[in-house]
Protein backbone atom coordinates (compact mmCIF):
# COMPACT_ATOMS: atom_id res chain seq x y z
CA UNK A 1 0.00 0.00 0.00
CA UNK A 2 1.93 3.39 -1.09
CA UNK A 3 2.15 6.23 1.19
CA UNK A 4 0.74 9.29 -0.14
CA UNK A 5 2.28 13.07 0.73
CA UNK A 6 -0.50 15.58 0.33
CA UNK A 7 0.32 19.37 -0.07
CA UNK A 8 -2.32 21.66 1.63
CA UNK A 9 -1.37 25.01 1.22
CA UNK A 10 -4.62 26.69 3.02
CA UNK A 11 -6.97 26.26 5.93
CA UNK A 12 -9.16 22.53 5.28
CA UNK A 13 -9.76 21.55 8.81
CA UNK A 14 -12.39 22.48 9.96
CA UNK A 15 -14.26 22.15 6.20
CA UNK A 16 -16.38 24.64 5.93
CA UNK A 17 -16.83 25.48 2.13
CA UNK A 18 -17.02 23.60 -0.79
CA UNK A 19 -13.11 23.66 -1.57
CA UNK A 20 -12.11 22.95 2.25
CA UNK A 21 -14.90 19.52 1.96
CA UNK A 22 -13.50 19.00 -1.79
CA UNK A 23 -9.70 18.63 -0.11
CA UNK A 24 -10.97 17.15 3.43
CA UNK A 25 -12.98 14.72 2.20
CA UNK A 26 -10.87 13.44 -0.74
CA UNK A 27 -8.30 12.39 2.04
CA UNK A 28 -10.74 11.00 4.62
CA UNK A 29 -11.95 8.73 1.79
CA UNK A 30 -8.54 8.38 0.04
CA UNK A 31 -6.72 7.06 3.73
CA UNK A 32 -9.21 3.88 3.01
CA UNK A 33 -7.16 2.83 0.32
CA UNK A 34 -3.67 4.38 0.96
CA UNK A 35 -1.19 6.03 3.72
CA UNK A 36 -1.87 9.00 3.74
CA UNK A 37 -0.29 12.21 5.71
CA UNK A 38 -0.83 16.17 5.07
CA UNK A 39 1.49 18.85 4.85
CA UNK A 40 -0.66 21.53 5.87
CA UNK A 41 -0.71 25.42 6.53
CA UNK A 42 -0.19 26.42 10.12
CA UNK A 43 -3.65 27.79 10.64
CA UNK A 44 -5.25 24.09 10.12
CA UNK A 45 -7.08 22.56 13.18
CA UNK A 46 -6.48 18.66 14.52
CA UNK A 47 -8.26 16.11 12.74
CA UNK A 48 -8.72 12.47 12.65
CA UNK A 49 -6.36 12.37 9.57
CA UNK A 50 -2.60 12.71 10.31
CA UNK A 51 -0.60 16.29 9.09
CA UNK A 52 1.78 17.98 9.67
CA UNK A 53 1.72 21.67 10.15
CA UNK A 54 4.49 22.17 8.20
CA UNK A 55 3.75 24.69 5.10
CA UNK A 56 2.72 28.63 5.26
CA UNK A 57 -0.82 29.55 3.52
CA UNK A 58 -1.51 30.68 0.24
CA UNK A 59 -1.10 34.47 1.04
CA UNK A 60 2.96 33.69 1.99
CA UNK A 61 3.35 30.52 -0.01
CA UNK A 62 6.34 31.80 -1.62
CA UNK A 63 8.31 30.99 1.89
CA UNK A 64 7.58 27.63 1.72
CA UNK A 65 10.53 27.36 -0.34
CA UNK A 66 12.13 27.48 3.03
CA UNK A 67 9.99 24.71 4.42
CA UNK A 68 11.48 22.41 1.97
CA UNK A 69 14.04 20.78 4.57
CA UNK A 70 11.08 20.09 6.52
CA UNK A 71 9.40 18.23 3.80
CA UNK A 72 12.29 16.27 2.92
CA UNK A 73 11.68 15.09 6.47
CA UNK A 74 8.26 14.38 6.39
CA UNK A 75 9.10 12.21 3.13
CA UNK A 76 11.97 9.98 4.75
CA UNK A 77 9.80 9.53 8.31
CA UNK A 78 6.60 8.69 6.64
CA UNK A 79 8.54 6.79 3.88
CA UNK A 80 6.29 8.45 1.45
CA UNK A 81 6.18 7.13 -2.96
CA UNK A 82 4.13 9.88 -4.49
CA UNK A 83 2.99 13.38 -3.43
CA UNK A 84 0.21 15.35 -4.41
CA UNK A 85 -0.33 19.14 -4.77
CA UNK A 86 -3.87 20.35 -4.00
CA UNK A 87 -4.21 23.28 -6.58
CA UNK A 88 -1.93 24.24 -8.69
CA UNK A 89 -0.42 26.49 -6.90
CA UNK A 90 0.93 23.98 -4.63
CA UNK A 91 2.31 22.45 -7.73
CA UNK A 92 6.23 24.22 -7.61
CA UNK A 93 6.32 22.60 -4.21
CA UNK A 94 5.77 19.26 -5.55
CA UNK A 95 8.02 19.60 -7.95
CA UNK A 96 11.48 21.33 -5.49
CA UNK A 97 10.55 18.37 -3.85
CA UNK A 98 9.82 15.73 -6.34
CA UNK A 99 13.43 17.28 -7.95
CA UNK A 100 15.27 16.30 -3.96
CA UNK A 101 13.81 12.99 -2.83
CA UNK A 102 12.83 11.27 -6.59
CA UNK A 103 9.48 10.60 -5.49
CA UNK A 104 6.57 10.94 -7.85
CA UNK A 105 4.14 14.07 -7.99
CA UNK A 106 1.15 14.42 -9.09
CA UNK A 107 -1.26 18.06 -8.93
CA UNK A 108 -4.96 17.15 -7.58
CA UNK A 109 -6.66 20.44 -9.99
CA UNK A 110 -10.29 21.38 -8.29
CA UNK A 111 -10.26 24.57 -11.24
CA UNK A 112 -8.21 25.52 -13.99
CA UNK A 113 -6.92 28.78 -12.20
CA UNK A 114 -6.08 30.93 -15.06
CA UNK A 115 -9.76 30.27 -16.18
CA UNK A 116 -10.99 31.77 -13.37
CA UNK A 117 -8.96 34.36 -12.84
CA UNK A 118 -9.46 35.49 -16.71
CA UNK A 119 -12.96 35.84 -15.98
CA UNK A 120 -12.41 37.46 -12.66
CA UNK A 121 -10.60 39.78 -14.94
CA UNK A 122 -7.42 39.69 -13.23
CA UNK A 123 -4.55 41.77 -15.19
CA UNK A 124 -2.17 38.96 -14.41
CA UNK A 125 -4.32 35.65 -15.29
CA UNK A 126 -1.93 34.95 -18.72
CA UNK A 127 1.09 34.55 -16.09
CA UNK A 128 -0.73 32.02 -14.27
CA UNK A 129 -1.82 30.60 -17.57
CA UNK A 130 2.16 30.13 -18.24
CA UNK A 131 2.69 28.88 -14.69
CA UNK A 132 -0.03 26.72 -14.85
CA UNK A 133 0.69 24.85 -18.30
CA UNK A 134 4.50 24.40 -16.96
CA UNK A 135 3.97 23.14 -14.07
CA UNK A 136 1.07 20.86 -15.05
CA UNK A 137 3.58 19.23 -18.28
CA UNK A 138 6.04 18.34 -15.39
CA UNK A 139 3.79 16.46 -12.82
CA UNK A 140 3.97 13.17 -13.56
CA UNK A 141 0.09 12.83 -13.73
CA UNK A 142 -3.23 15.11 -13.44
CA UNK A 143 -6.22 15.14 -11.66
CA UNK A 144 -9.17 17.48 -12.99
CA UNK A 145 -12.17 18.02 -11.93
CA UNK A 146 -14.64 17.81 -14.55
CA UNK A 147 -14.18 16.22 -18.01
CA UNK A 148 -14.47 20.01 -19.38
CA UNK A 149 -11.32 21.09 -17.45
CA UNK A 150 -9.49 17.85 -18.20
CA UNK A 151 -10.35 18.51 -22.41
CA UNK A 152 -9.12 22.28 -21.69
CA UNK A 153 -5.97 21.36 -20.26
CA UNK A 154 -5.37 18.31 -23.10
CA UNK A 155 -5.73 21.43 -25.29
CA UNK A 156 -4.27 24.16 -24.21
CA UNK A 157 -1.61 22.78 -21.82
CA UNK A 158 -0.68 20.21 -24.34
CA UNK A 159 -0.63 17.32 -22.11
CA UNK A 160 -0.99 13.78 -22.64
CA UNK A 161 -4.08 12.01 -22.28
CA UNK A 162 -2.09 9.04 -20.01
CA UNK A 163 -0.97 11.50 -17.95
CA UNK A 164 -5.00 12.98 -16.91
CA UNK A 165 -7.69 11.76 -15.58
CA UNK A 166 -11.30 12.94 -14.20
CA UNK A 167 -11.54 12.75 -10.06
CA UNK A 168 -14.47 14.92 -9.17
CA UNK A 169 -15.90 16.29 -6.21
CA UNK A 170 -17.91 13.47 -4.25
CA UNK A 171 -20.63 12.99 -1.58
CA UNK A 172 -21.56 11.13 1.91
CA UNK A 173 -25.25 9.42 1.73
CA UNK A 174 -27.00 9.75 4.97
CA UNK A 175 -29.71 7.63 6.04
CA UNK A 176 -32.70 8.81 7.88
CA UNK A 177 -33.28 11.99 6.79
CA UNK A 178 -36.63 13.60 7.82
CA UNK A 179 -39.64 14.91 6.07
CA UNK A 180 -39.18 18.42 4.92
CA UNK A 181 -41.68 19.67 7.49
CA UNK A 182 -39.69 18.33 10.34
CA UNK A 183 -36.63 19.83 8.85
CA UNK A 184 -38.42 23.33 8.38
CA UNK A 185 -39.59 23.32 12.40
CA UNK A 186 -36.21 22.78 13.18
CA UNK A 187 -35.09 25.39 11.13
CA UNK A 188 -37.51 28.27 12.36
CA UNK A 189 -38.76 28.39 8.57
CA UNK A 190 -42.20 28.98 7.48
CA UNK A 191 -43.70 25.59 5.79
CA UNK A 192 -46.36 27.17 3.98
CA UNK A 193 -43.90 29.70 1.80
CA UNK A 194 -42.40 28.32 -0.51
CA UNK A 195 -38.62 28.48 -0.42
CA UNK A 196 -35.42 29.12 -2.65
CA UNK A 197 -31.80 28.95 -1.98
CA UNK A 198 -28.44 29.84 -2.52
CA UNK A 199 -25.37 28.91 -0.97
CA UNK A 200 -21.57 29.99 -1.18
CA UNK A 201 -18.71 31.78 0.25
CA UNK A 202 -19.92 35.67 -0.24
CA UNK A 203 -16.02 36.96 -0.48
CA UNK A 204 -15.66 34.67 -3.74
CA UNK A 205 -16.61 36.86 -6.40
CA UNK A 206 -18.53 34.92 -8.65
CA UNK A 207 -20.76 34.20 -5.18
CA UNK A 208 -20.75 37.40 -5.08
CA UNK A 209 -22.09 38.77 -7.83
CA UNK A 210 -24.75 35.54 -8.01
CA UNK A 211 -25.98 37.19 -4.69
CA UNK A 212 -26.23 40.68 -6.83
CA UNK A 213 -28.48 39.16 -9.73
CA UNK A 214 -30.63 37.53 -7.28
CA UNK A 215 -31.70 40.17 -5.35
CA UNK A 216 -31.65 42.58 -8.26
CA UNK A 217 -32.84 40.90 -11.16
CA UNK A 218 -34.01 37.63 -10.32
CA UNK A 219 -36.18 38.62 -7.18
CA UNK A 220 -38.28 41.21 -8.81
CA UNK A 221 -38.84 39.01 -11.85
CA UNK A 222 -40.39 36.25 -9.32
CA UNK A 223 -42.73 38.71 -7.70
CA UNK A 224 -44.45 39.49 -10.65
CA UNK A 225 -45.04 35.30 -11.06
CA UNK A 226 -45.64 33.80 -7.54
CA UNK A 227 -46.58 34.99 -3.72
CA UNK A 228 -45.68 33.85 -0.05
CA UNK A 229 -42.23 32.65 -1.02
CA UNK A 230 -38.97 33.59 0.78
CA UNK A 231 -35.25 33.52 -0.77
CA UNK A 232 -32.59 31.97 1.78
CA UNK A 233 -29.29 32.92 1.22
CA UNK A 234 -26.39 30.39 3.50
CA UNK A 235 -22.48 31.21 3.87
CA UNK A 236 -19.78 33.02 5.65
CA UNK A 237 -17.60 35.86 4.99
CA UNK A 238 -20.40 38.46 3.36
CA UNK A 239 -18.88 42.03 3.13
CA UNK A 240 -21.24 44.49 4.68
CA UNK A 241 -22.72 46.04 1.26
CA UNK A 242 -23.84 42.38 0.22
CA UNK A 243 -25.19 42.05 3.64
CA UNK A 244 -27.11 45.55 3.39
CA UNK A 245 -28.40 44.74 -0.05
CA UNK A 246 -29.52 41.44 1.11
CA UNK A 247 -31.56 42.69 4.05
CA UNK A 248 -33.12 45.77 2.16
CA UNK A 249 -34.93 42.79 0.31
CA UNK A 250 -38.36 42.06 1.99
CA UNK A 251 -38.26 38.28 -0.13
CA UNK A 252 -34.54 37.89 0.83
CA UNK A 253 -32.99 36.60 4.50
CA UNK A 254 -29.17 36.16 4.43
CA UNK A 255 -28.37 33.72 7.61
CA UNK A 256 -24.54 33.40 6.96
CA UNK A 257 -22.64 30.58 7.75
CA UNK A 258 -24.66 26.92 8.58
CA UNK A 259 -23.31 23.84 10.60
CA UNK A 260 -25.22 21.69 8.35
CA UNK A 261 -25.92 23.13 4.82
CA UNK A 262 -27.45 19.68 4.01
CA UNK A 263 -30.63 20.86 6.07
CA UNK A 264 -31.21 23.64 4.20
CA UNK A 265 -31.37 22.01 0.94
CA UNK A 266 -33.79 19.44 1.86
CA UNK A 267 -35.89 21.95 2.99
CA UNK A 268 -35.76 24.15 0.11
CA UNK A 269 -37.87 24.07 -2.53
CA UNK A 270 -35.60 24.87 -5.27
CA UNK A 271 -31.86 25.62 -5.18
CA UNK A 272 -31.04 28.55 -7.65
CA UNK A 273 -27.41 29.03 -9.29
CA UNK A 274 -27.35 32.10 -10.91
CA UNK A 275 -23.70 31.76 -10.77
CA UNK A 276 -21.60 32.84 -14.65
CA UNK A 277 -18.09 31.44 -14.68
CA UNK A 278 -17.37 28.34 -15.94
CA UNK A 279 -14.28 26.50 -14.63
CA UNK A 280 -14.10 23.45 -12.08
CA UNK A 281 -17.25 22.41 -10.71
CA UNK A 282 -20.41 24.27 -8.27
CA UNK A 283 -20.27 21.84 -5.12
CA UNK A 284 -22.90 23.44 -4.09
CA UNK A 285 -24.95 21.93 -7.13
CA UNK A 286 -23.65 18.89 -6.80
CA UNK A 287 -24.46 19.27 -2.71
CA UNK A 288 -28.09 20.89 -3.59
CA UNK A 289 -28.86 17.02 -5.96
CA UNK A 290 -27.55 14.72 -3.60
CA UNK A 291 -29.86 16.44 -1.22
CA UNK A 292 -32.84 15.81 -3.29
CA UNK A 293 -33.19 19.12 -4.19
CA UNK A 294 -33.96 20.60 -7.75
CA UNK A 295 -31.42 23.10 -8.77
CA UNK A 296 -31.98 25.73 -11.35
CA UNK A 297 -28.86 27.01 -12.45
CA UNK A 298 -27.34 29.19 -15.79
CA UNK A 299 -25.47 27.30 -18.02
CA UNK A 300 -22.18 28.16 -17.17
CA UNK A 301 -22.85 27.81 -13.48
CA UNK A 302 -23.71 23.83 -14.34
CA UNK A 303 -20.31 23.42 -16.39
CA UNK A 304 -18.24 20.04 -15.02
CA UNK A 305 -21.92 18.46 -13.63
CA UNK A 306 -22.92 15.02 -15.30
CA UNK A 307 -26.45 16.50 -16.46
CA UNK A 308 -26.95 12.77 -18.04
CA UNK A 309 -26.74 11.77 -14.38
CA UNK A 310 -29.26 13.74 -12.76
CA UNK A 311 -32.61 13.37 -14.26
CA UNK A 312 -35.10 15.99 -13.56
CA UNK A 313 -33.26 17.17 -10.39
CA UNK A 314 -31.23 20.04 -12.65
CA UNK A 315 -32.28 22.48 -15.14
CA UNK A 316 -30.13 25.30 -17.11
CA UNK A 317 -31.18 28.18 -18.25
CA UNK A 318 -28.79 30.57 -20.42
CA UNK A 319 -26.55 33.18 -19.25
CA UNK A 320 -27.85 36.20 -18.51
CA UNK A 321 -31.37 35.63 -19.50
CA UNK A 322 -33.18 36.12 -16.55
CA UNK A 323 -36.76 36.04 -17.43
CA UNK A 324 -36.21 32.71 -18.40
CA UNK A 325 -34.58 31.96 -15.10
CA UNK A 326 -37.36 33.18 -13.17
CA UNK A 327 -40.36 31.19 -15.54
CA UNK A 328 -37.65 27.83 -15.09
CA UNK A 329 -38.33 28.37 -11.43
CA UNK A 330 -41.95 28.78 -11.27
CA UNK A 331 -42.10 25.79 -13.40
CA UNK A 332 -40.10 23.16 -11.09
CA UNK A 333 -42.54 24.28 -8.33
CA UNK A 334 -45.47 23.64 -10.56
CA UNK A 335 -43.97 19.91 -10.96
CA UNK A 336 -44.12 16.46 -9.28
CA UNK A 337 -41.09 15.98 -7.63
CA UNK A 338 -38.90 13.81 -8.90
CA UNK A 339 -36.07 11.53 -6.73
CA UNK A 340 -32.69 12.13 -7.70
CA UNK A 341 -31.62 9.02 -9.85
CA UNK A 342 -29.40 6.16 -8.16
CA UNK A 343 -26.87 6.32 -10.98
CA UNK A 344 -26.02 10.06 -9.39
CA UNK A 345 -24.89 9.10 -6.27
CA UNK A 346 -23.19 5.95 -7.69
CA UNK A 347 -20.88 8.49 -9.57
CA UNK A 348 -20.16 11.20 -6.89
CA UNK A 349 -19.77 8.78 -3.83
CA UNK A 350 -16.74 9.59 -2.36
CA UNK A 351 -16.55 5.86 -2.01
CA UNK A 352 -16.12 5.20 -5.77
CA UNK A 353 -13.82 8.26 -6.41
CA UNK A 354 -11.29 7.79 -4.17
CA UNK A 355 -11.30 3.50 -5.19
CA UNK A 356 -10.57 4.96 -8.83
CA UNK A 357 -8.00 7.44 -7.24
CA UNK A 358 -6.52 5.27 -4.91
CA UNK A 359 -5.58 2.67 -8.71
CA UNK A 360 -4.10 5.61 -10.35
CA UNK A 361 -1.87 7.02 -7.30
CA UNK A 362 -1.11 3.17 -7.13
CA UNK A 363 0.18 3.05 -10.64
CA UNK A 364 2.15 6.11 -10.49
CA UNK A 365 4.21 5.27 -7.27
CA UNK A 366 5.46 1.96 -9.18
CA UNK A 367 6.83 4.19 -12.54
Amino acid sequence: MPNVLGLVSFRVFPPHMGGQKGVALFYKHLQQHLNVVLAVSKDNQETDLKIEKVLHSNKKIYLNIFKIKQLKQVVRSNKVDVIIAEHSYAGWIAWLLHRLVHKPFIIHSHNIESRRFHQMKKWWWKLYQWYEEWIHRKAQFNFFISEEDKDFALKKFRLSPQKCSVITYGIEQKSGKENKSSIRKQLGLDETKTILLFNGTMDYEPNFHAVEIIVDKIEPLLSQRINNYEIIITGNRARKKLADKIITNKKANYIGYVDDVDLYYQAADVFINPVSNDTGVKTKLIEAIANNCTAVSTKSGASGIRKDLCGEKLITVSDSDWDSFADTIVQCLNKTKEKTPPEFFAFYSWETICKKASEKISEVATQ
